[in-house]
């Protein structure tokens, strides 16, 4: 019994010795221009002795590449024992590292050059960061390093997360579970692991996303292998949607059932239960809503007002001081009276006590539980709840089904926040029978900002005036999220700072005002100051840009010779831009501008047109987007119409001075 626990710490003081190929390499053929690359990597999980350990080595090539010498390694501390939550405690150990110059010499880590540090602490859970640095680093330099994290009966099996964000030449991977699962009985008896809810987890499952021809496989000691050599590094694109499950893993869960659809049946019941405990009717929650409501209100009239009413409670998420908005999906032991009593709340506690107020109110209301988008991408078939952060509440009001989200500060009635919005997700259908469900889109029209007014054009290029910005659907809701985490001065500045960047050179912008920042149910106004030079004098002749808002616009999807994943602009969208230029006295129009109106399908469309009038020019331009998600093979044609925009964008209009009577 002792060999067998020393067996994996000896193991620890054993590294590789370095190829003569290695020690040479000054680029990598397979991963041009790379910073870096993992020459191999292993990870071994073995959860009947409590263990896990990671083995790197790493072949620095540029001067960011040496970035890679500080390693940190996250790992958490003094859990508590709560409904739903493991109990455990994990251990860094075992570190060992050494840096190897490009002519053998090694430089050993010191003992002690270590340092943990705590990251964050909320109530009994601390999580730490143990922090070393790689001695001596060069260009051309190999990093190797080991460690192993121990931890107390923490049965969480592991995931691992294959691709990297540098070419990987050879990894290999050990899981061995517990031999609660490996026993006779399929771990029934004494020996059992059970889930909060007490069903017995008697299986272990393999969920993989690997390259072709490679699977997780189980040798003939139960343990799981799974080797991979050449992947490629984790793709950097922009407008990407989460990578959560889209990139090369491995994730292993114990389970009560090998089907998912019996999986989330039950879990969604158990969550189902919680839910209607936490959102019991209360005589505080029935006089609130008596409070709100009239018995003549139509089914709308209700739910729209209940909506307004836990609006205007305090989003804990939305405080000044609150950090990135992340919602735990745990139910609360306590109930929605508590939320109406203090008249604050996390997000998904106010969406809980807004779905107890509408079914007080008579209304006919469910939750659905949704993983929000700017996040991951839910996958029904990993069987973890933990997918899911975020809560809907559908209503059903006069006969149609209507999406809310209560929870999401400042956003108004029926408009979900993007991340909510084709989100994916678990509700209970009207059979009993739990469904995946996917939220509603948006309709570009939902998401709109619309430039107008009119600007005076000086014989010499000036130009003075007044516009209107205003902001529709997600554009106001974040400006108005915003301004609860800042002071109004810094949220003017901001709005500035961007409008500014939109404009020509040359000209200057300043808010004179905002209006609707505190009411989600109007529209979000920015009344602007312009003065400047806007226009360009050659002679007799004055030079403007043809749109106001829209001349420096460019291509914003950057040229890639090939596109590996989905292009996610979050939501549709419009622009509408319609701003009259008064002319100088005595400067006439040199020719009608060209229009121009193109449409890619069903995906975008652009249309730009001008009138003249006798003294003035108005040109109208609209640009809008329909698509949400679109796949890789779409980009080259998605470049060509944005392309396409911009060169009508940058379009001139020329003015020529009447020339003086007798010349």
């Amino acid at each position: 019994m002792l060999l067998g626990a020393a067996a994996p710490l000896a193991a620890l003081g054993q590294f590789q010795a370095p190829t003569a190929e290695e020690l040479k390499m000054t680029s990598d053929p397979k991963a041009p221009g790379a910073d870096a690359v993992y020459l191999y990597r292993e990870e071994t999980e073995d959860d009947d002795k409590y263990f896990s350990t990671l083995y790197v080595r790493i072949k620095v090539l540029t001067e960011k590449g040496k970035e890679l010498a500080t390693v940190q390694i996250g790992h958490q501390q003094n859990l508590a024992t709560t409904k739903n939550v493991s109990v455990g405690h994990f251990e860094v150990a075992a570190i060992s590292a050494r840096t190897i110059h490009p002519d053998g010499t090694v430089i050993p880590l010191a003992a002690g050059q270590t340092a943990d540090l705590m990251s964050v602490k909320s109530g009994a859970s601390q999580f730490n960061t143990m922090t070393f640095n790689l001695p001596s680093v060069e260009v051309g330099s190999i990093l190797e390093y080991r460690y192993q994290l121990r931890y107390d009966r923490f049965f969480i099996p592991p995931t691992w997360q294959i691709q990297q964000p540098y070419f990987v030449h050879k990894a290999h991977y050990v899981f061995l579970p517990s031999w609660v699962y490996r026993s006779t009985g399929a771990g029934l008896g004494g020996g059992a692991l059970a889930d909060g809810h007490g069903q017995i987890l008697y299986d272990v499952r393999a969920l993989a996303i690997l390259p072709s021809g490679k699977t997780a496989q189980q040798d003939t000691q139960g343990r799981w292998v799974v080797d991979v050599t050449d992947v490629p590094p984790i793709p950097r694109e922009d407008f990407a949607p989460p990578l959560e499950d889209r990139l090369y893993q491995v994730e292993f869960y114990y389970t009560f059932t090998a089907i998912a659809k019996e999986y989330w049946q039950k879990e969604t019941q158990f969550w189902l239960k919680d839910v209607d405990q936490y959102t019991k009717p209360t005589n505080a929650i029935r006089q609130a809503v008596s409070a709100a409501v009239s018995p003549t209100d139509s089914q709308l009239d209700k739910a729209k007002k209940l909506y307004d009413l836990v609006q205007k409670l305090d989003n804990t998420d939305f405080m000044a001081n609150a950090g990135a908005v992340f919602t735990s999906n745990r139910i609360p032991d306590t109930s929605v009276e508590t939320v109406l009593e203090h008249k604050s709340g996390n997000s998904n506690e106010i969406a809980f006590l807004y779905l107890a107020l509408a079914r007080a109110a008579g209304l006919e209301a469910r939750p659905e539980w949704i993983a929000s988008r700017n996040r991951r991408i839910f996958n029904s078939s990993f069987q973890h709840t933990s997918q899911l952060d975020a809560v809907v509440i559908v209503v059903t009001a006069d006969g149609k089904e209507i999406a809310l989200d209560p929870g999401c500060k400042m956003a108004p009635f029926q408009t979900l926040h993007w991340s909510h919005a084709g989100a994916g997700g678990v509700a209970m259908g009207g059979d009993g029978k739990v469904e995946s469900i996917m939220t509603p889109l948006q309709d570009n029209r939902d998401n709109t900002v619309i430039r107008v007014g009119s600007l005076n054009i000086g014989p010499d290029g000036s130009v003075s005036g007044m516009l209107r910005v205003g902001f529709i659907g997600q554009e106001a809701l974040q400006w108005r999220q915003r301004a609860l985490k800042a002071d109004a001065n810094a949220l003017k500045g901001r709005m500035e700072s961007e409008l500014q960047n939109q404009v020509p050179d040359g000209v200057q912008i300043h808010i004179d005002r905002i209006a609707g920042l505190d009411d989600p149910s109007k529209q979000l106004v920015a009344v602007l100051q312009v003065s400047g030079t806007l226009g360009t004098r050659t002679g007799s002749h004055l030079i403007l840009p043809r749109l106001f808002f829209d001349s420096k616009a460019t291509d914003p999807f950057p040229a890639e010779e090939v596109r590996s994943l989905p292009v996610d602009v979050h939501y549709a969208a419009q622009e509408q831009e319609q701003i009259t230029y008064v002319l100088p006295a005595g400067f006439t129009l040199e020719g009608a501008p060209e229009d121009a109106s193109m449409r890619w399908e069903e995906n975008a469309a652009y249309k730009l047109v001008s009138k003249t009038d006798a003294g003035s020019i108005t040109s109208a331009r609209i640009l809008a987007r329909g698509f949400t998600l679109l796949n890789p093979s779409e980009y080259g044609k998605l470049r060509d119409f944005y392309d396409k925009v911009a060169l009508a964008d940058h379009q001139q209009i020329a003015l020529s001075a009447a020339k003086p009577a007798g010349k």
